[in-house]
């Protein structure tokens, strides 16, 4: 599977490269959206091979930007994986380098805090996934409707185990 991961890889760059797309911020793009596509198709393998590929490249030839957009990617995937350990590591860096940047804005920013806040409620580690999700109280309203009613289910859920586990619950998204 790792094979077929890297030969799509390597036809993906050649026929980006033979359609003209000579940069490296357009190699990037090819590898992030063939991601999304292979995930898509359910080809788990796949999808992580082209993320891991965009990352690579953000990191060798890009700026904070990229490296961040291409971590979140890869983050969101792993938790929808169920390799949360991987995703909140993954996670963990996009936020720091999207912070760093300054070149995201508030919501980009919650978004990625979110993703952080669901890996670290899945490692079972409420009490440091608060924090993240209390960022997103005065964003809530800003963000799509199907974004802010995750934001405040996920808030429910923290909650009542940070309540269940006697640690401070107040703040959260409403």
């Amino acid at each position: 599977m790792q094979r077929r991961s890297q030969v799509l890889a390597a036809t993906l760059v050649a026929l980006a490269l033979a359609g003209g797309c000579t940069t490296e911020k357009k190699v990037f793009e090819e590898y992030s959206k063939a991601g999304t596509q292979s995930e898509q198709a359910r080809s788990g393998t796949d999808a992580e091979g082209f993320y891991v590929s965009a990352l690579e490249r953000a990191r060798a030839s890009l700026g904070k930007v990229e490296q961040s957009d291409a971590l979140y990617n890869l983050g969101a995937f792993y938790r929808r994986e169920a390799r949360f350990p991987e995703a909140e590591r993954a996670m963990t860096e996009s936020l720091a380098l999207a912070r760093e940047s300054g070149r995201f804005d508030d919501l980009a920013i919650g978004r990625r805090q979110l993703e952080l806040a669901r890996d670290l409620a899945a490692l079972n580690r409420w009490h440091e996934g608060a924090p993240a999700l209390r960022t997103l109280t005065p964003l809530v309203t800003r963000y799509p409707a199907d974004e802010a009613a995750d934001i405040r289910l996920l808030a429910e859920v923290y909650r009542e185990r940070l309540a269940t586990l006697g640690l401070d619950h107040r703040g959260l998204p409403e």
